[in-house]
């Protein structure tokens, strides 16, 4: 039986999202404040595509929280972690960022 799930793309969606290449912009590792960033939207789409909401995603390399970030704007719960106690500090400020809707200026993402 299991946990009772709740699926949020649709088989068109998922086909659509499969079947070709994703362009997304790059992410700036000044502005993120990492060396490897990439964009939210590539997680966000993965894990929108091969999880069910309520889910947790687990990212054992948490670096700047990207990950983290795609998982809450996706209504899934995460656990991350890394060796670089900077990294996790920079992860936990942009997962805290994100659940408050504003940057760290005040502004309204």
């Amino acid at each position: 039986e299991g946990l009772p799930f709740e699926n949020t793309t649709t088989k068109e969606e998922f086909l659509a999202a499969t079947l070709d290449v994703w362009e997304m912009r790059p992410e700036s590792a000044r502005r993120i404040g990492h060396p490897a960033p990439f964009p939210v939207e590539l997680p966000e789409r993965l894990i929108h595509l091969y999880t069910y909401l309520n889910d947790v995603i687990l990212d054992p390399f948490v670096g700047s929280g990207t990950t983290a970030v795609a998982a809450v704007r996706t209504g899934r719960h995460y656990v991350g972690y890394d060796t670089d106690a900077n990294y996790v500090a920079l992860a936990e400020a942009r997962v805290a960022e994100e659940r408050s809707g504003f940057d760290t200026d005040g502004n309204s993402p």
